[in-house]
């Protein structure tokens, strides 16, 4: 039986095909564009942390301190840009998400301390979160209900693909002798921006069904005001999604920030070496969001997300204890082709469980009509990453007391309660999209 909060969508008949398929695709490829150098924007960080920390001085404690302004920005900007979506429309949001993580990016190749980075970074996270809500509203909205998960998991592919390019950018530009290549690391990379901004602004149009809402939100301003979405009938969708997020972004967050440093400091690989494995979690996950899209039409979002997540559960130790064992040569990890081979299939198999990442643009869009549909899937996505901060901010607390393998395994725990959540919520599988509220 659907629950009163999904009444609104299947008022009308879908707005959607007022699109044609050529612009179906147009979208879609925008977006992922958007969603690519904003996960290669995003990614960078985790290679140069230790680099950062011996520029300025600090501690890597301090540093992950800037991964935790990140992680707020990212929260904020989904919210905030997503409500501004509501607004003024999908294609402006993303239009302005695009600019701003590509110029923060380049500032943070000057920053000149900790703290200017910072800044620069919380600009990154704004426009992160941002980005995200737009995107997965347009697509949602301009895409069939039969084809609305496969074409989310294509979009999702971009953050895998980014963290894929951010590998190969960090492994060809950072060099174990200059301590401050990481300063043209994050200037290269904002460039890929600039050419999507422009992509965006003369091929993609607007969402039909934001342009159908227009004239209700005219006449019903406070439907779109930033609080609307903890109104009775949408809190609990709202709470719960937001709790799935958490858990999942706290176990992703704790494993993709650290593991350059963990198999820098476990391993003894060199800075240059790390994004070598790396590639091979990009190459799983993108691997794994397809995946995902099929299954999620197939057996429904909830009984999708449970299976990614146990698998999360299992392979976080599988990957952490079964790199820590490896045999070391003069106590660093030899580059061979066996190591190579070994430690980038358990990579894989990390990234393709992170596969559920394809499913929460379809799940939370249908979850809410248009005039709070941005808002509230960008809330309760992107604030799952504020939730992380606690995840990130204890790493290195715990490393001292019981290792790094050990302090990183704990984010199966987060996967496996994420897996029991998944069926506090409402399925949503074959629901219609429309401008109806």
């Amino acid at each position: 039986m659907k629950s009163a909060y999904l009444k609104p969508q299947v008022a009308l008949a879908p707005a959607a095909t007022t699109f044609t398929v050529r612009q179906q695709y147009t979208a879609l490829f925008g977006s992922w564009l958007g969603w690519l150098f904003d996960a290669l924007d995003a990614g960078i960080f985790g290679f140069v942390m230790l680099a950062i920390a011996h520029s300025f001085g600090v501690q890597m404690g301090d540093v992950v301190s800037t991964v935790a302004w990140f992680l707020l920005a990212t929260g904020i900007g989904g919210y905030f840009l997503g409500n501004i979506s509501d607004r003024i429309g999908r294609k402006k949001t993303i239009l302005a998400s695009v600019l701003a993580y590509g110029t923060g990016t380049l500032l943070c190749g000057f920053a000149s301390n900790l703290f200017e980075l910072n800044v620069y970074r919380f600009i990154v996270g704004i426009a992160v979160g941002g980005l995200w809500s737009a995107a997965a509203s347009l697509i949602c909205e301009v895409w069939k209900p039969e084809g609305r998960a496969k074409a989310i998991a294509f979009m999702q592919t971009g953050w895998s693909g980014g963290n894929l390019l951010a590998a190969v950018f960090a492994w060809n530009m950072l060099d174990p002798a200059n301590p401050e290549a990481w300063r043209d690391l994050f200037i290269y990379a904002s460039l890929p921006a600039y050419a999507t901004f422009l992509f965006v602004l003369f091929y993609v149009k607007e969402s039909p069904v934001w342009l159908a809402n227009r004239e209700f939100m005219k006449k019903n301003s406070g439907k779109g005001s930033l609080f609307e979405i903890f109104k009775p009938e949408y809190r609990r969708p709202v709470l719960l999604a937001l709790t799935i997020s958490v858990l999942g972004m706290l176990g992703y967050w704790i494993v993709f920030t650290f593991t350059p440093a963990f198999l820098q400091s476990t391993l003894k690989v060199r800075i240059d070496q790390a994004p070598v494995f790396l590639v091979w979690t990009g190459i799983g996950a993108m691997l794994g969001y397809v995946v995902y899209g099929y299954l999620a039409e197939k057996v429904g979002r909830r009984i999708s997300f449970a299976i990614f997540f146990i698998g999360m559960t299992i392979m976080v130790p599988v990957f952490t204890f079964g790199a820590g064992a490896m045999p070391l040569t003069d106590g660093k990890l030899a580059f061979t082709t066996q190591n190579v081979v070994t430690l980038g299939a358990l990579a894989a198999l990390l990234g393709f469980f992170t596969g559920y990442f394809s499913g929460f643009g379809a799940w939370y869009s249908e979850l809410f009509p248009t005039s709070i549909r941005s808002t509230a899937s960008g809330f309760c996505f992107n604030f799952g990453r504020v939730g992380a901060i606690a995840g990130i901010k204890l790493v290195p607390v715990l490393i001292p007391i019981i290792g790094f393998t050990t302090t990183i395994s704990l984010a199966a725990v987060a996967y496996f309660a994420a897996a029991l959540m998944v069926f506090t919520l409402q399925e949503t599988k074959g629901t219609v999209l429309t401008s109806g509220n």
